[in-house]
């Protein structure tokens, strides 16, 4: 995930160890695989409320093929009937 080999692993466990002490190492291996359990939960389940709404955007929208208006375009004038002379 971060990129770090065994060695740079086992030189953070190594001052890890050296810190706490074998008897709490475990609790705060526990605490922080918690969090992150906690942490990955979390964001799966913003990513997947995103991405309802999203279909029920585009359901609501009714499937349009393009996201905005053509607001400003200019049809051409229609050409008058020829049974009109013209200018």
């Amino acid at each position: 995930m971060f990129g770090g080999g065994f060695t740079e692993i086992g030189f953070i466990l190594f001052i890890a160890f050296l810190l706490f002490g074998p008897k709490k190492l475990p609790d705060i291996a526990r605490t922080i695989g918690k969090g992150l359990g906690e942490l990955r939960r979390a964001s799966n389940e913003l990513k997947n409320s995103l991405e309802d709404e999203i279909r029920n955007l585009d359901r609501y929208e009714g499937g349009t093929s393009s996201p905005t208006p053509n607001y400003g375009h200019n049809d051409p004038e229609p050409a008058p009937p020829e049974s009109e002379p013209r200018p």
